[in-house]
């Protein structure tokens, strides 16, 4: 009985092992940042990170943004607003792939 036991410890283990790196890999390999939007344009967003550092990154017309939010608002981000940005690093600068955002400010009533 504990032998078979080991047996299935054993498997599970090994599965783990070989799922693992792919399912890490399928993620993707940008970098993401986090923070909350200072300035933003038609061609960059500043924003402050999580660390408290102001940072600048450049959008793109391919650039997609998602609302991440409850409330209607509809799919362009503004400032105060939260986001986590897929972004690539190219000749030095930060692109933004995708910029999910979400305001949590209070809405007023009517």
């Amino acid at each position: 009985m504990l032998t078979n036991i080991v047996k299935r410890i054993g498997i599970l283990v090994l599965l783990i092992t070989v799922t693992l790196p792919e399912m890490a890999a399928a993620h993707g390999e940008g970098l993401h940042v986090f923070g909350t939007i200072t300035a933003l344009d038609a061609a960059e967003i500043q924003l402050l990170t999580t660390e408290g550092k102001t940072i600048s990154i450049s959008t793109v017309a391919e650039t997609r943004y998602r609302n991440k939010g409850r409330g209607g608002g509809g799919n362009v981000p503004r400032v105060g607003d939260r986001v986590a940005i897929d972004v690539t690093e190219k000749d030095g600068k930060l692109m933004a792939t995708e910029v999910q955002f979400s305001s949590f400010a209070k809405q007023q009533k009517p």
